[in-house]
């Protein structure tokens, strides 16, 4: 049995955070952990409460941990996790997220634990800050994976834009580890949970619902969504979209909505029928997608989408920009289709193809719940990381 500090930035509801504690539920069978995270920032759906479902886990709350940078603050949290971690004395430090990386890794360096591991969910060196930022942060990647005993990459597309791209490090510091998710959730109870989410929307059984599910942030590209929307809703009026999820540019969508003229609403506050539907911060994302027909995803980059692993879970097609590792976890034309980025021809051409064959949307569902069943199981990835821990414990 090994120590092992994991260290998520922010406990926020999303795709890392949900990956990083189901991971942790069942390293805890074999392994002490001490779980160390922040808190969010504005707009962004704390999770704590996902904590209860680790009661034998401890947890360490620090503030700090941001996406911004905050000199004093990130001092005071660098200098309270060095605490922390000289009173648990693990034998690894794991952390997840860009900023829990940075004063992670320091920490972790500073107070000479023998293993720092950290998983890369989404490289931010493009997309996210101006060109200055972004080749900031690759320098910064690039001394820290000087420090850090391995790095994870969540798929072989990745792991090739860390090492080759972007020279973050050489290729046999870069472990892949493709992620895994509680697949029981998106297949038990799949007809009740379907019926209370079509019936909360008001959604009618010949309607067709498409949603994308995630962060409204700007790096998930909700206006291409938009544009969609405001092109295919007149061509099937069957059609329903909606977009899961909240963020502090939802307002600004909304704006963007009345200059498209899309009917919309922000259920929470005016529960009515409409053509899109915001519906905020859902937990059981597992009801949502058991209400959805299709899910979309139109990001500028991404590593591993969570979304569209639980989608096809759930048997639900999937229509995607080709963002970072899509091609590892949609099978083109098989569970999914997807298109070239920034193109709202392409993608209303791939989803008007689904609204216009039944048939073609089921077959590429069922396939979609078989991929998923063979190829994103929980234990699977549980156990990589098992091997992996393991392995550089004896270096």
């Amino acid at each position: 049995m090994a120590k092992i500090a994991i260290i998520l930035g922010r406990l926020v509801i999303g795709g890392t955070t949900m990956d990083t504690l189901q991971a942790a539920r069942h390293l805890q069978q074999e392994h002490e952990l001490l779980l160390i995270t922040g808190g969010g920032q504005k707009d962004e759906f704390e999770a704590a409460y996902l904590t209860e479902h680790l009661p034998s886990i401890r947890h360490e709350r620090i503030q700090g941990f941001s996406g911004n940078i905050h000199l004093w603050q990130d001092w005071k949290t660098y200098r309270q996790l060095r605490k922390v971690l000289r009173r648990f004395q693990p034998d690894i430090v794991h952390t997840h997220t860009a900023k829990a990386g940075l004063i992670g890794r320091l920490a972790a360096a500073a107070e000479r634990v023998p293993v720092l591991v950290h998983t890369f969910h989404g490289l931010m060196f493009h997309g996210y800050y101006s060109t200055f930022v972004s080749r900031f942060i690759v320098y910064m990647e690039r001394w820290l994976a000087k420090k850090t005993t391995r790095i994870i990459a969540l798929s072989s597309m990745q792991q090739q834009q860390i090492v080759a791209q972007y020279r973050i490090c050489p290729l046999q510091k870069v472990h892949v580890v493709p992620l895994g998710i509680e697949l029981d959730a998106f297949t038990e109870q799949q007809d009740s949970k379907r019926s209370f989410f079509r019936s909360r929307y008001k959604l009618d059984e010949d309607e067709v619902a498409i949603g994308i599910v995630g962060r409204i942030v700007p790096i998930k590209n909700h206006d291409l969504f938009l544009q969609v929307v405001a092109q295919l809703h007149p061509q099937f009026p069957q059609a329903r979209f909606f977009i899961v999820g909240d963020g502090h540019l939802r307002r600004k969508l909304q704006q963007q909505c009345d200059r498209l003229d899309i009917d919309y609403t922000f259920f929470p506050e005016e529960p009515r029928k409409a053509t899109l539907i915001f519906t905020s911060w859902i937990t059981e994302v597992d009801k949502a997608m058991a209400g959805l027909d299709m899910v979309v995803l139109t990001s500028h980059n991404e590593g591993t989408p969570v979304s569209l692993m639980e989608a096809q879970a759930a048997g639900k097609p999937v229509v995607s920009t080709k963002a970072g590792g899509i091609d590892d976890i949609v099978r083109n034309g098989e569970t999914g289709l997807t298109v070239k980025q920034h193109d709202a021809g392409h993608l209303c051409d791939a989803i008007s193809q689904l609204l216009n064959n039944n048939a073609q949307r089921l077959a590429m569902g069922k396939a979609g719940e078989a991929f998923a069943q063979a190829q994103f199981r929980k234990e699977r990835q549980v156990a990589d990381l098992n091997l992996l821990y393991k392995s550089l414990l004896k270096m």
